[in-house]
């Protein structure tokens, strides 16, 4: 699917203006219960593997994104079923409070409140995986927004697909969103497009977050570079086979090319598996799940570093260091690398793993500390009595997400991105102070 034609200036305002007025028009005195059905509907259309929607998207993606046929058709129904009606609801209570709470006044300690969403938010999408950013534009309806969706050119055809799905479900609503490209940096469209919007969300580069910030004049939400890890206690080592076979489902999924996908694996010395041995059982699972969801396509330079990364374990091993290298072969479509060097350096992606030890949790935070501020998420399978400090520390270390083995990936649609509210960062609070107080005195003459 190609991308959408590059508007002019005039034609985005245009398409702005559009959005408000059908924001003002219909969405901005519907009640959220009438919002939800529509979006549960469009979920569930990708959810339904016989849907032309969810067709189309399992034909074009694998050629726009990479991935493979086999990996897509698994990771769709995984992006959309956290957008089913009990998720959105409970993420709105949650988050909210009450489904009401930008319908009317409620009570809120001795007063009343309600919130109200931005008339415009601008979401700029990322390309590097399918999905990333979409979470976004639901919420945005969540709180009663319009939503113009920047798309990269190379990768626009998910969210044009649910656009329009959206539309054909409830013409209404889906009116309310607007699906456009354009080339980075062209500067009197994001002129247009970050100064009209009240919150601009965007995704991708340390560089592209910090060019798009600089733009922006009202709030800025940005999600740059992180990095996710793994951690496995001695006590669980016990099961290790099954450990490295969730462990390494997490590597697999979009290929590791997201940022929760693990890139390091620190497992506990002292159990009843090694940690290198650990790494041996990795590899095996890794050879297992290329056979279920293979790699995709990878770009040149991703080859030369992962060939780079092998032939410096090699080196590494011969100058006797502690260093064990597990690869596919001929090519590259998977890399487990052991060191004994507990440091956290990052791998080149594309299902390539370092596997590394500690003895003690405070060698685990030592390791960690250099990387507080690219930190998301780590998986674990730890002793449950060693749980709560494990996760106070991985808390502390900057990680925002702590999740099983397995399940990485797959996030929550509670799950705090960054650390942030997903619906509240969007809203604004109005608070009704109740008239149960008398009225202050004047003073008598």
């Amino acid at each position: 699917m190609a991308a959408p034609p590059v508007p002019s200036p005039a034609e985005l305002q245009a398409l702005i203006e559009q959005l408000l007025a059908t924001r003002a028009r219909v969405l901005q005195h519907r009640p959220l219960r009438t919002v939800l059905p529509s979006l549960a509907a469009t979920a569930a259309v990708f959810l339904d593997p016989t849907s032309q929607a969810r067709r189309e998207a399992e034909a074009i993606l694998p050629a726009e994104t990479g991935l493979s046929p086999q990996m897509i058709r698994h990771v769709l129904p995984l992006l959309f079923q956290e957008y089913r009606a009990e998720r959105l609801t409970a993420l709105v209570q949650e988050e909210l409070g009450t489904l009401d709470a930008l319908d009317t006044f409620g009570p809120a300690l001795g007063s009343r409140r309600k919130a109200y969403g931005p008339a415009l938010i601008t979401h700029v999408l990322a390309g590097n995986l399918p999905g990333v950013g979409l979470d976004s534009v639901l919420f945005a309806l969540l709180v009663k927004s319009a939503a113009l969706v920047k798309v990269p050119s190379a990768a626009p055809s998910l969210p044009l697909i649910v656009a329009r799905t959206l539309a054909g479900i409830d013409p209404d609503l889906g009116g309310c969103v607007a699906v456009v490209s354009w080339p980075g940096g062209h500067a009197a469209l994001e002129e247009i497009a970050f100064a009209r919007a009240d919150i601009v969300v965007a995704s991708g580069t340390d560089e592209s977050i910090a060019a798009i910030q600089r733009q922006v004049r009202g709030r800025f939400v940005g999600y740059g570079h992180k990095v996710s890890f793994s951690v496995i206690t001695k006590e669980r080592l016990e099961e290790a086979a099954l450990l490295a076979r969730h462990a390494a489902y997490d590597v697999v999924l979009f290929d590791q090319r997201g940022c929760l996908s693990p890139q390091l694996m620190y497992v506990e010395a002292g159990g009843s598996v090694s940690p290198w041995e650990f790494a041996a059982l990795l590899a095996q699972a890794l050879q297992y799940w290329q056979t279920v969801l293979p790699r995709g396509s990878i770009p040149p330079e991703a080859s030369v570093a992962i060939r780079r990364l092998r032939d410096e374990a090699e080196w590494q091993a011969l100058a006797g260091q502690e260093v064990v290298l597990y690869a596919s072969a001929p090519g590259t479509e998977w890399t487990v690398m052991y060191e004994a060097d507990r440091r956290f350096v990052p791998s080149p992606l594309y299902r390539t793993v370092r596997v590394k030890p500690f003895s003690t949790l405070a060698e685990l935070a030592e390791a960690l500390s250099p990387w507080r501020a690219h930190l998301e998420a780590a998986g674990i399978a730890a002793d449950p009595d060693r749980l709560p400090e494990l996760a106070d520390l991985l808390g502390q270390a900057g990680v925002s997400r702590i999740a099983q083995l397995g399940t990485l990936q797959t996030p929550p649609l509670s799950w705090r991105h960054g650390g942030r509210p997903r619906l509240a960062d969007f809203v604004r609070w109005v608070t009704l102070e109740e008239a149960s107080l008398l009225p202050v005195q004047q003073d008598k003459e």
